[in-house]
């Protein structure tokens, strides 16, 4: 098929990072067998090239890939064992500071729950585990400070802000091989009672309405674990999978089921990798990791909102009204046809462009 120079150029990032990805079977298969990977000097020049070319600003968007072979969760292990190794140490070299709360959630001094959350710390300060964090944190900005301030409002934990850079990394339109969606990854069966999912849109790809959902679903299950690890827990493996393990502990926490491997593996990891993204968010300096701050005077919410009864295209009321492309679209990332439906649908827009939508409809007649 042709394309034009920028789908050319974005065709050949995005097959580097193919590429790339490509080596990870078999490396994953040498790992496996204990067998060394074995390359020829003209395949190892080849493979350090391609890697070293690879910028993060040339990884392909969030529809190009799984989230599950996403930067974070593929490249990040595979090669940076030498640097995660070397920032252990740094941490070992300081005692390995016991961490006390993260996020307002209360953490153990324990062995096995401080050794846990201090890899994953380690992870995050090597050399691509702090410029993807940043760069995932930076992409999310206008997500991250909706979710913040709806954490305030329900006087939920600020952890909290950090579960879609476990969840999705941040992006709206993440998808997961297991067919999870969104900034907060639902599956379709569990998006009743929250959200809804026709042909014409898919509430799990809108991020206010998806974020709602998602701390409704966290206060659920905090009214039921009366513990917020537990809660957070139950998140990634359902609060019956998560009921049934707590009654079968002798303790009833978190760390007593990851310790003793009552719950999953993925769900084990999934409450120390969240409360080490916290930790070095909160005190980066300390870790040796800069990474930014929401700008606090954007003001997301301030939207407005019209009521459509046929289909309208996205990108054409786009032009008609001379915006820039896909503002309209951006806002509205929950409709999977670039269109509103042939019936009564809530468009989300721009702030003070309610009226002249309404003008520009009209005309459209």
């Amino acid at each position: 098929m042709a394309a034009g120079n920028g789908q050319e150029s974005t065709s050949v990032k995005n097959c580097k990072f193919i590429a790339l990805l490509a080596a990870v079977p078999f490396i994953l298969s040498a790992q496996e067998t204990n067998s060394p990977v074995i390359l020829s000097d003209s395949e190892e020049s080849e493979f350090v090239s391609l890697f070293e070319k690879v910028e993060l600003e040339e990884l392909p968007p969030a529809d190009e890939y799984y989230i599950d072979d996403s930067p974070l969760n593929q490249i990040l292990k595979l090669f940076d064992e030498e640097d995660y190794e070397k920032q252990k140490r740094f941490l070992e070299e300081k005692q390995k500071k016991v961490i006390k709360k993260a996020g307002g959630i209360e953490i153990p001094n324990q062995s096995y729950a401080q050794n846990i959350i201090h890899d994953y710390i380690a992870r995050y300060m090597t050399n691509f585990g702090k410029q993807n964090l940043y760069k995932i944190l930076d992409d999310g900005e206008l997500y991250r400070l909706h979710v913040r301030e709806e954490l305030k409002k329900r006087d939920m934990p600020a952890i909290l802000e950090y579960l879609p850079v476990v969840e999705s990394e941040y992006k709206a339109t993440a998808k997961s091989r297991s067919g999870a969606r969104g900034l907060w990854q639902f599956m379709e069966n569990s998006m009743s009672p929250f959200m809804k999912k026709n042909e014409w849109f898919d509430e799990r790809l809108d991020p206010w309405k998806s974020t709602d959902a998602a701390l409704k679903k966290l206060q659920d299950n905090y009214r039921v674990l009366k513990d917020w690890p537990l809660a957070i827990g139950a998140y990634n493996c359902g609060l019956g999978a998560m009921s049934r393990a707590v009654k079968k502990a002798k303790v009833k926490t978190f760390w007593y089921l990851a310790e003793h491997k009552l719950i999953p593996e993925e769900t084990i990891n999934y409450v120390p990798k969240l409360l080490a993204i916290t930790e070095v968010a909160e005190n980066g300096e300390e870790y040796r990791v800069t990474l930014p701050e929401p700008n606090e005077s954007l003001h997301l919410v301030d939207f407005d909102y019209i009521t459509t009864k046929e289909k309208i295209s996205l990108s054409c009321l786009e032009n008609e009204l001379r915006l820039e492309e896909g503002s309209i679209t951006k806002l509205n990332p929950e409709l999977l046809q670039n269109t509103t439906p042939p019936y009564e649908y809530r468009l989300r827009l721009p702030a003070n462009m309610k009226s002249s939508v309404e003008l520009a409809m009209r005309n459209e007649k």
